[in-house]
């Protein structure tokens, strides 16, 4: 199998962490329940890729929320690469990819904002905890798209051969 069929689940998932660094804000603002996490302090979606800083969130924030969409990316890539199996396998080891590194993405994030606001052993469990549901929720929703990825690249790669 080549490394671009390979990569694909990656790559969609590069595109969208990008997305969520370009439009995330955008879209938080136009679906209003997308915003209450944040009003809790937990992010509001999944970790943007991003350029410079969003408003006046300063450059950890920025550096933070690039280094959890790389692990985002990162995760996915690791996994979709070393799975084996059939076609299914290969779907479900890339939603369940996506989903964990939209939880160690979460959990990186929530960890760092508890750490900028100095956050107690009540609150820093609290963030937490809400990080990795947050994370869990937009790893199921939007988990099938790298698990279709994973999908293409499994069946790009498979030959049928008959007797």
């Amino acid at each position: 199998m080549s490394t671009v069929r390979n990569g694909l689940p990656a790559v969609v998932t590069l595109l969208i962490v990008s997305a969520f660094g370009a439009f995330g804000a955008d879209l938080a603002t136009a679906a209003g329940p997308l915003a209450v996490p944040s009003a809790l302090g937990l992010p509001y979606g999944l970790p943007g890729l991003r350029l410079v800083p969003l408003g006046e969130t300063g450059w950890p924030f920025t550096l933070t929320e690039n280094l959890a969409a790389l692990v985002l990316v990162g995760a996915v890539a690791w996994v979709t690469t070393h799975r084996r199996g059939g076609a299914v396998r290969a779907f479900f080891a890339g939603w369940g990819a996506f989903v964990l590194g939209t939880l160690a993405a979460g959990l990186l994030r929530a960890v760092a904002v508890s750490q900028t606001v100095q956050a107690g052993p009540g609150a820093y469990a609290g963030l937490v905890a809400g990080a990795l549901v947050t994370g869990l929720v937009w790893g199921v929703v939007l988990g099938w798209t790298a698990a279709i990825a994973t999908l293409a690249s499994a069946d790009a790669g498979t030959t049928v051969v008959r007797a």
